[in-house]
């Protein structure tokens, strides 16, 4: 397969199975566990009547992905502007190193030029180096700001009792 081969373009229904697949596949990279989407679930979240998600793929042709590039809004923000995150960007690592990555990062850039975001984010493994590294290669920066935090369950049990 040729970079030229993959053609960007937004999820229809019939890339379910491939999306389900590459989405598995980068929950697993990521070290999670307990993956429970389903096509039937992903169908519904994404072509359900208020979608929760949309996605640009790799197509490459022959009924399957090369990748992904997750994405959701969180509609409520101070700036009365909603703010675009990626969920997942996740390329096959047998067809990395092809462009294909940086590929659907400019679609996603197109996305959020086209739907009026001047930025959009993203949550990366602190130790995952080459995404850092590829990230930093179309000029992406962490953001100076902000951590992410959570509660687990045993830490909301507790809080809530207190509650």
């Amino acid at each position: 397969m040729v970079e030229n081969d993959v053609r960007i373009r937004s999820m229809v229904r019939q890339d379910m199975p491939e999306l389900l697949r590459l989405m598995e596949g980068i929950v697993k990279f990521e070290r999670g566990t307990d993956f429970r989407f389903t096509e039937a679930e992903l169908l519904h979240r994404g072509f359900g009547e208020r979608p929760e998600f949309g996605a640009f793929v790799a197509d490459r042709g022959d009924s399957m992905l090369a990748g992904m590039a997750v994405h959701y809004e969180i509609p409520l923000m101070h700036t009365l502007r909603p703010l675009l995150m990626m969920k997942w960007l996740f390329v096959d690592p047998d067809v990395r190193g092809r462009g294909i990555g940086r590929r659907l990062m400019g679609r996603m850039a197109r996305h959020a030029m086209d739907t009026g975001h001047e930025r959009f984010c993203w949550f990366v493994l602190k130790d995952n180096a080459p995404a850092q590294a590829f990230y930093k290669g179309v000029d992406a920066a962490p953001d100076p700001d902000w951590d992410r935090w959570q509660l687990g369950a045993e830490a909301i049990a507790h809080l809530a009792a207190d509650g």
